[in-house]
């Protein structure tokens, strides 16, 4: 067979990429489209190894092993030895996955294929089948993603949340709202509501009053834009039932600690590595301000991660 450089590099950054993709949602790790883009390559420059023909297989096994850390750490920059391990444990499952279900739609199919040095190639021929397995394993995944989310949330309702901001820091208590889905249209964070009374425990009154007052055009007054914390502003659009569009003031806090309680009484607390903003709204969720009330509703993404988060 007749092997092409350029079908063999395309190949693998496609799958590379996926199997990256995969690795994030699953994680909860957002990366970069950069180091993404980074990380594919880089798989496409290793599958030339294929080539490789001295190449002792222990000497195979760890040159993917060191490959594989050097990927993950160019791709997700782990923090910890523990998340690392979490994210290459989840690397190789994905690439297990998408691999036996590409060799398999291989096999089944009749396709001829070149083996050497623990890699594959299928040949151009191999492309449809490699797209195929791609999707296969895509769609199983999210699929089983989003059911074991779905477990996980009906479980983790209540949290406690850590808000700092301009070296102040307060707790409150949040609630997760599922049918939260606001997000700031620049960078894309996920948009947590602060009822006005709980945000004049950490903003001027002032500021907090004429943030929460009605807002139909994206035009700031004096106040907020004279205030010190101008720089942290940001408008929010949305659109309620049955009423028209309009624009919450949100604030982008220093950062943001979250502790979740659920229904079996275990917990677990997490920094909102990501960010958030807090969007200012003029009413309260509950009838008063007891300790069995909230002040915040949490975005259903700040909680979630993904299904190996806490493993």
């Amino acid at each position: 067979m007749a092997i092409y450089a350029e079908y063999l590099f395309l190949e693998n950054v496609v799958t590379g990429g996926m199997i990256l993709l995969l690795t994030g949602k699953i994680t909860g790790i957002r990366c970069k489209k950069g180091l993404l883009l980074l990380g594919s390559i880089l798989c496409g420059i290793y599958s030339f190894i294929l080539f490789w023909d001295t190449l002792h297989p222990l000497l195979a096994l760890l040159t993917k092993l060191g490959f594989s850390a050097a990927v993950i750490y160019a791709t997700f920059w782990p923090r910890k030895l523990r998340q690392f391990a979490r994210i290459t444990l989840v690397f190789y499952l994905v690439s297990f996955a998408m691999g036996g279900i590409t060799i398999g739609m291989m096999y089944f199919f009749g396709v001829a294929g070149v083996t050497q040095n623990s890699s594959v190639y299928l040949g151009a021929e191999g492309y449809l089948y490699v797209f195929l397995g791609c999707a296969a394993t895509w769609m199983i995944f999210c699929l089983f993603a989003d059911f074991i989310k779905g477990r996980m949330r009906k479980e983790r309702t209540y949290a406690d949340v850590e808000i700092s901001i301009g070296g102040r820091s307060v707790t409150m208590k949040g609630m997760v709202d599922t049918g939260n889905f606001l997000t700031e249209p620049i960078s894309g964070k996920p948009v947590m509501i602060v009822s006005a009374a709980a945000a004049k425990r950490f903003l001027p009154d002032d500021f907090v009053e004429e943030a929460a007052s009605e807002r139909k055009t994206q035009f700031l007054s004096d106040t907020l834009m004279r205030s010190c914390y101008a720089g942290r502003i940001r408008l929010v659009p949305f659109r309620s039932i049955g009423e028209e569009k309009g624009y919450l003031i949100g604030i982008r806090p220093d950062g943001i600690r979250i502790g979740i309680q659920n229904e079996k009484g275990s917990g677990t607390a997490f920094t909102a590595s990501e960010g958030a903003i807090l969007a200012i709204y003029k009413g309260l969720f509950t009838a008063g301000e007891s300790d069995d009330n909230c002040s915040i509703l949490l975005h259903p993404s700040m909680i979630e991660g993904g299904i190996a988060c806490d493993v």
